[in-house]
C-alpha cells in the first residue's frame, strides 16, 4: 500500500502516471479545439485532471497557441482561468505551470465540498430535473460497460458528466461556480488512484447514478445533494487507504 504525507509524494505519483491513461484502442476523447479561451480552457483542464499534464508541467503560451491555431491572447486568458481555479500557477522567470497537490489540502477541499453538497437542495430548481434525469439515465449503461473494460478516460468522462448534470440543477450562481471549481481541484488527486481500486470505483459510480436517478424521478433535490455528499465522503475514505497526512 502506497503512503505519502505531502505534496512531493503525490506529485511523484502523478508524474509517474501515463499522460494518456487510455485503454488500448480507445479514441482520443478530448481533441484540441480551434475555439477561443473557454474551449481552450476546458481542453487544458481536462488534460490536467487526466494527468496528461502532471504537476510541474510548463504551459507555454507560444506552444499552445501553435497547437490551437490561435493568438496568444486566448491562451493567456485560458491560463489565467486555470490559475484562478488553483490548477496552475504563474511565477516570474518561470512561466505558468501545473500546480502540485497534497493530501491535507485535498482533504480540506473535500470537507468543504461535503458542506456545499448539503446546500444543493436549498438552492436548486426543479426546472432542470428532466434534462438532468435524461443525462444520468444515459450514463448508466456506459458505466455498466466499464465493468468489462478498464477505460480510464470513459470513466472520467462519466464522472465529469455526472458533475455537470448535478451542477446544472443549482440555481444560485455563486454556489454553482464554487461547486464546479472545487470538483476539478479535487478530481485529479482522486483520479491518480483510480487504477488501484478500479472494480470498486465502477461499482460505486453505478450505485451513485442509480441513487441520483431515484431521487430525480421523485423530484427530491435535497436528496440529490445528500447523495453527492455521501459519495464524496465514501470516496475520501477510499483514497485515504493509499495516503496519509
Amino acid at each position: 500500500m502506497a503512503s505519502c504525507s505531502g505534496t512531493t509524494d503525490l506529485q511523484d505519483h502523478a508524474t509517474q502516471a501515463r499522460p494518456s491513461r487510455k485503454s488500448k484502442g480507445a479514441a482520443q476523447r478530448f481533441p484540441a479545439p480551434r475555439g477561443q479561451a473557454p474551449d481552450i480552457h476546458r481542453a487544458l483542464r481536462e488534460r490536467i485532471c487526466l494527468l496528461r499534464y502532471p504537476p510541474g508541467t510548463l504551459l507555454v503560451e507560444t506552444t499552445l497557441a501553435n497547437e490551437f491555431q490561435v493568438s496568444r491572447t486566448p491562451i493567456r486568458q485560458a491560463l489565467q482561468r486555470l490559475v484562478y481555479e488553483g490548477l496552475a500557477e504563474t511565477r516570474n522567470g518561470v512561466g505558468t505551470s501545473v500546480t502540485g497537490v497534497d493530501f491535507p489540502e485535498f482533504k480540506e477541499i473535500y470537507a468543504f465540498r461535503l458542506r456545499l453538497s448539503e446546500m444543493i437542495g436549498d438552492f436548486s430548481s426543479l426546472d432542470g430535473v428532466p434534462e438532468a434525469l435524461e443525462r444520468i439515465e444515459g450514463l448508466i449503461p456506459r458505466v455498466e460497460a466499464l465493468k468489462g473494460s478498464q477505460n480510464f478516460e470513459e470513466f472520467w468522462a462519466v464522472n465529469h458528466e455526472l458533475q455537470f448534470a448535478t451542477n446544472s440543477l443549482i440555481a444560485n450562481a455563486s454556489l454553482k461556480e464554487v461547486h464546479d471549481r472545487l470538483y476539478f481541484q479535487a478530481s485529479r488527486v482522486w483520479y491518480s488512484f483510480v487504477d488501484k481500486m478500479w472494480e470498486e470505483e465502477v461499482d460505486f459510480l453505478l450505485e451513485e447514478l442509480l441513487e441520483h436517478r431515484r431521487a430525480l424521478r421523485a423530484g427530491d433535490l435535497r436528496a440529490v445533494g445528500f447523495i453527492q455528499r455521501n459519495h464524496i465522503a465514501f470516496g475520501l475514505s477510499r483514497v485515504a487507504r493509499y495516503v496519509s497526512g
